[in-house]
């Protein structure tokens, strides 16, 4: 595949990025967050301490280490080596990051010590420095752009959840398979994520506690219904896992005792509100399945079929809710909308757990609390069934990027592990990084950040056990890789949601699996073809952007192959540069310029880059009266608010705010044409001002309102 050279702004970006290795700009603000522990309790020894044996542990051969008296001084010596770190938002990581507003890091005092501690473990052990570099662009473009360019944006590259399978396809990381090596210690097996497509591209620096997505339960719901009583006492989810007999059955007849309670005293209450697809992760590895994990796709499996079904069951009964949007296309997407388990409208929630310690003020202001339980299992299988797993969803994780020598390859690997490891061990002040997770201290401080209530004499132990259980690794925790091998969207949305929500008609899963299986073996067969060459491919498709403030106005009667539609939009590409709109496709079949109307996104744009990807935009159309000669209807609100003292007028919502209706002669709305007149309105002085509101319609007739402003000090 043949690429254009990149354009002098792509040159001057790497330019900046090389000599900076850092920027401002945020791509995704809730990235996985470093896992925060609470206040010491005592339980613990001293967290400031030094570990005992820090960074010696599980040596490699012809590692440079410093040697014990009498022996020959082997530390690396001479200025360190630069080793870029690549991330999206560097404050999460980076040492020498300061808020530009205060000055300050954003790191805990906890985590800043730690990192400073891998800092210099890395330092001393491989005479690495390691230097963060804010990603200048989004990552699905930026590690492409720049390995094309011999010139990789950092050594070890950061990829944010729902980008790995597409940078995967441009073929731009390296297979890691030979350094297995370096982490067969237990202490480092899960900084190796598995193979995908027979290789071992991915790398993990967060220990994560538990599933991502948590099954949560609100105790203050649970306490209120009386069937879920035994001896006058409430029995919690984490009790029947407790005593080993929390599974499938048993949860749905749980949430059926729930869901009659509350169906009885309140409508838009749920047993259980969630994102079918979290569930349905959680319920099909609990059943020993898989979509994509360590033996490869299991989307087709009889465990997989029977626990889609068991979810499939608990939605059509109407125990399991899902949040669900639908387009013009009667299309369906999984929402994890937790807003009704935050205000306790729902008993039940799979939980992200970035989100659990938001919603500690909500539950304390209630007087409510909160409890965590592993997601159940068949009745079938045994509580001490190897086969009963649960699932830790592969999200952000790092890779190597094509590019770089073998020698800095192997190098970045081990600054990677020893960095990592360092992190956590000085976090549990000892030799073994896994401390940090099978720690007393650390278990029950995360649980207290998590908001779970472990405290409570009646339910708390058990509570505190079904954490600990997900947290220390006495469960099977195992890895979905469906998300890093570019299948989990078309998986999760054409086969799961359109089997469960019987959209075009689809059948349930386990006929519609088998019909679009072999789309999935297609796609897979497309990401093997592409890694097992050489070549890079460019797979981001071209960005347009509107250039005429997004709704385009013209008189009925007008012809369209008269109208200069390049002129309205223009294109670039990540690697083409601007592209001429000239050879856009444009589709106005979908409005009819006779017929006066909003003819709202009618208007399509497509336009391909060099490597065939295809970039689409749409705009409003308004075909108006050309004849008009009718002033529009402007009508105030009856009461509107009062401006603050000193508020910033560009950012008043003048249409919103204080205008009722705007409309020309045939009802075409006309609140985006609205004028306000600021000349007499003055908010550094209190006091009431005249805002004459003007409002034009398309064919040029406008009309004027006068609005009595006040300004007051709130």
């Amino acid at each position: 595949m043949k690429h254009k050279l990149f354009s002098s702004f792509l040159c001057l970006v790497l330019a900046a990025t090389a000599l900076t290795g850092c920027g401002n700009g945020k791509e995704n603000p809730k990235s996985t967050p470093t896992p925060v522990v609470g206040q010491d309790n005592g339980e613990d020894t001293d967290r400031t301490k030094e570990p005992e044996n820090p960074g010696n542990e599980g040596k490699q051969d012809g590692d440079k280490t410093q040697t014990g008296e009498g022996e020959k001084d082997d530390t690396p010596k001479g200025a360190p080596t630069v080793i870029k770190w690549g991330h999206n938002w560097i404050p999460e990581m980076d040492t020498k990051y300061r808020d530009p507003v205060t000055g300050e890091p954003s790191l805990s005092p906890e985590a800043m010590e730690a990192r400073l501690y891998a800092e210099q473990q890395v330092l001393e052990k491989y005479n690495c420095e390691i230097q963060f570099v804010q990603y200048p662009s989004d990552v699905t473009e930026i590690i492409l752009q720049t390995v094309l360019a011999n010139d990789p944006v950092a050594d070890i590259v950061r990829i944010v959840n729902g980008s790995q399978g597409q940078i995967l396809s441009q073929n731009v990381l390296q297979p890691l398979d030979e350094y297995a090596s370096l982490f067969e210690d237990e202490d480092d097996a899960w900084i190796y994520w598995g193979k995908v497509y027979g290789h071992n591209y991915f790398m993990n620096n967060v220990m994560r506690f538990g599933a991502n997505d948590l099954l949560c339960y609100n105790i203050g719901m649970l306490s209120k219904v009386e069937a879920l009583k035994v001896d006058g006492k409430t029995k919690y989810p984490a009790d029947y896992f407790a005593e080993g007999t929390w599974t499938w059955s048993v949860f749905e007849e749980y949430l059926q005792k729930v869901n009659d309670h509350f169906k009885q005293e309140w409508d838009g209450y749920y047993a259980y509100q969630t994102d079918y697809r979290a569930a349905t992760l959680q319920a099909i590895y609990a059943n020993g399945g898989e979509v994509y994990g360590d033996n490869g796709l299991g989307i087709a499996s009889d465990q997989t079929k029977e626990a889609v079904s068991f979810i499939d069951r608990l939605i059509q009964k109407g125990l399991v809710f899902s949040e669900n949007q639908y387009n013009n296309n009667a299309d369906v997407v999984g929402v994890m909308d937790t807003w009704r388990f935050q205000w306790g409208h729902t008993a039940f929630v799979n939980l992200p757990q970035w989100l659990a310690g938001d919603m500690v003020g909500q539950f304390a202001d209630r007087g409510d609390a909160m409890g965590v339980v592993p997601f159940p299992r068949p009745d079938k299988m045994a509580a001490d069934d190897p086969n009963y797993r649960q699932l830790n969803d592969a999200t952000d994780c790092y890779a190597i990027p094509k590019g770089l020598s073998k020698e800095r390859t192997e190098l970045a690997v081990k600054v990677f592990k020893e960095y990592t490891q360092s992190y956590y061990k000085k976090l549990a002040n000892s030799d073994k990084a896994m401390d940090f997770m099978h720690s007393d201290s650390t278990v029950r401080n995360e649980a207290v950040r998590l908001n779970l209530d472990i405290t409570n004499e009646e339910y708390g132990s058990n509570i505190l056990a079904a954490f600990r259980y997900l947290v220390t690794g006495d469960n099977a925790m195992v890895n979905d890789y469906s998300k890093n091998a570019g299948i989990y969207e078309y998986w999760s949305h054409d086969i799961l949601g359109y089997s469960y929500y019987g959209i075009e008609g689809s059948p349930k899963y386990s006929v519609q699996v088998e019909a679009k299986k072999g789309i999935i073996d297609d796609m897979m067969s497309n990401y093997q073809a592409a890694l097992s060459g050489n070549t890079i491919n460019d797979n981001v498709k071209p960005k347009l952007e509107k250039l005429a403030g997004g709704l385009l106005a013209f008189p009925a009667g007008t012809d369209p192959e008269t109208v200069d539609w390049a002129s309205y939009m223009k294109a670039s590409d990540n690697i083409d540069g601007e592209l001429d709109m000239k050879n856009a496709a444009v589709d106005f079949s979908g409005i009819d310029f006779a017929a006066v109307g909003n003819y709202d996104g009618k208007l399509v744009y497509a336009i391909k880059d060099a490597a065939g990807n295809e970039g689409t935009a749409s705009m409003n159309v308004i075909i108006y009266n050309g004849e008009n000669k009718t002033a529009p209807t402007l009508v105030l609100k009856s009461e509107y608010r009062t401006v603050g003292l000193d508020e910033d007028v560009s950012s008043i919502n003048w249409k919103d705010d204080f205008v009722e209706q705007a409309a020309d002669v045939d009802g075409l709305d006309l609140k985006n044409n609205i004028t306000p007149d600021l000349s007499e309105l003055d908010t550094t002085t209190p006091g009431e001002y005249n805002v004459e509101i003007t409002v034009k319609d398309y064919a040029g007739n406008e009309t004027k309102e006068t609005l009595v402003i006040t300004v007051e000090k709130k």
